[in-house]
């Protein structure tokens, strides 16, 4: 498909299904139709930080957006964080993160290549790593960098309100983590950027940072976070609830048939390439008191098939 041979409306369809939140969707429409007019591609932006070797399918759902943008035309830039994975993103943490070796981050960033090639064609992407801007700045530029928020703006982020509130140590080079990850899409001119809900913050200190730069803000289009296999918290390879892109199809297939059954369908929706109307005939099979198990077996064939198991 190219962008070329489906209408706004069309495009629209397909890029906002699945999607949890977005700032905004009118801006997306009108970027769509300029982008219609004057036949330039959507810079569209997903930063990853190779912060472990292997991804799991949780990984998989901003990955799998970002090949919907790219399948209907536009310019998908994967940015390879081996600069701010040094920091750690402290979204969601109520500690920091250690800090990696670069020697760790380059190991981690071609193993994640490799795995989300099971996903997307990465030929077909822009690969930058975000050390190629980062590495480079004097202590000035992180001055006049750092001079673009404020420590009760960076204090409205739950996970630092939260340790600030406990008495929990906040370190200042974390402040500095949104304000990396929001210079990543003022280098690379972003018209979209994906994310997990959890990212919102980040996103938005994009769109600061953009406008700051005199630059059109970019788009925050955030998917899902996803359940790991107890049904309850999301999908971490910390927590051992998840199903990994390096897993067997025998593991696979085993730790699907470990999910709850009120899970089969957001699988199915967001892991898999079954067609949404099928989806909706298993919802609806379901429903009637069909054997979810059925259901499960199916999706556990679906998952394999998908990622090339």
């Amino acid at each position: 498909m190219k962008m070329g041979f489906l209408s706004v409306d069309e495009q629209m369809k397909i890029l906002m299904r699945g999607v949890a939140d977005i700032v905004t969707e009118e801006e997306l429409r009108r970027k769509l139709e300029r982008s219609v007019k004057t036949g330039r591609p959507l810079r569209v932006k997903l930063g990853i930080d190779p912060t472990a070797k292997d991804l799991t399918l949780g990984h998989t759902v901003p990955l799998r957006k970002l090949r919907d943008f790219v399948e209907l035309g536009h310019q998908g830039v994967l940015i390879i964080g081996d600069y701010t994975a040094m920091v750690g993103d402290p979204t969601g943490r109520n500690e920091a993160r250690p800090q990696l070796s670069h020697a760790e981050t380059t190991a981690n960033a071609e193993r994640y290549l490799e795995q989300a090639a099971r996903v997307l064609d990465v030929s077909k992407l822009e690969i930058r790593r975000n050390s190629e801007w980062l590495a480079p700045m004097s202590f000035a530029d992180v001055i006049r960098l750092a001079a673009q928020s404020t420590v009760a703006r960076m204090l409205e982020r739950e996970d630092f309100k939260k340790r600030y509130e406990e008495g929990r140590p906040i370190y200042i080079h974390e402040f500095f983590y949104p304000l990396m990850q929001g210079t990543d899409s003022v280098a690379v001119q972003a018209d979209v950027e994906l994310g997990g809900t959890d990212q919102k913050f980040n996103l938005l200190t994009g769109r600061d940072l953009q406008r700051n730069a005199g630059q059109e803000p970019q788009v925050c289009l955030m998917t899902p976070i996803i359940e790991g296999l107890d049904g309850t918290q999301k999908m971490s390879k910390s927590l051992g609830n998840y199903i990994g892109l390096d897993h067997s199809p025998d593991e696979i297939f085993g730790r699907t048939m470990s999910i709850p059954d009120t899970l089969i369908i957001t699988y199915f929706t967001y892991f898999t390439d079954v067609p949404q109307e099928e989806i909706e005939q298993i919802k609806a099979a379901m429903a009637a008191g069909e054997n979810p198990m059925k259901f499960k077996k199916q999706l556990g064939r679906a998952i394999i098939t998908t990622y090339g198991g």
